[in-house]
């Protein structure tokens, strides 16, 4: 009878309040309208400004960017290697949505489809990125980390069917063969 009142105080304690909890309806809309901007902005045709969305002090672990010519002594054009960036077609689903009051985890399955000619196929290529993002003193979010790898699709994430890629990609050259070729050799004086 006397742990009656002492297990009711320990339960009101250990309970948390509704006014301490951070709004996560709000929060996870924000994290995921950042995540729709920095995936919009890796897209060839976006503003290339993913930038912007880092936090003072972020870690960038992702395959980023490189250039096409480095040995060249004028700095050459950079090609990012992120999967959005080279995709035909680019889709991502977050897998896991972790938020605290200033803190935010994000898992991220990035999923692209290319076509190869040669083959005449649609193939697709999976990344898993994992983001960390920050609530900043005026209520933004910002990317604080953000690392993506390349991993293989396991049997439950495959598309089947593959989305048919042709009319997202221009013709290839003619073959060779198809060209007549002159071989002979001029006459010799």
């Amino acid at each position: 009878m006397r742990l009656l009142p002492f297990l009711l105080l320990l339960l009101a304690f250990a309970l948390p309040s509704e006014a301490g909890q951070p709004d996560v309806s709000q929060d996870e809309s924000a994290i995921r309208a950042v995540l729709d901007r920095w995936y919009g902005e890796l897209r060839p045709d976006g503003g290339r400004k993913q930038w912007q969305l880092y936090a003072p002090g972020a870690i960038d672990g992702g395959p980023g960017e490189r250039e096409l010519f480095p040995d060249r002594r004028s700095r050459s054009p950079t090609v990012s290697n992120e999967l959005a960036a080279q995709a035909l077609r680019f889709g991502y689903d977050v897998d896991l949505l972790t938020i605290d009051a200033r803190l935010a985890k994000a898992v991220v399955w990035e999923r692209g489809y290319f076509y190869a000619w040669a083959a005449e196929t649609t193939y697709e290529r999976a990344a898993s990125a994992v983001f960390v993002l920050e609530k900043q003193e005026d209520g933004r979010w910002l990317i604080l980390a953000h690392e993506a790898a390349s991993v293989g699709i396991p049997p439950n994430k495959v598309t089947s069917p593959l989305p048919d890629m042709r009319e997202h990609v221009r013709k290839p050259p003619a073959p060779l063969d198809s060209f007549r070729l002159n071989l002979t050799m001029p006459p010799s004086p």
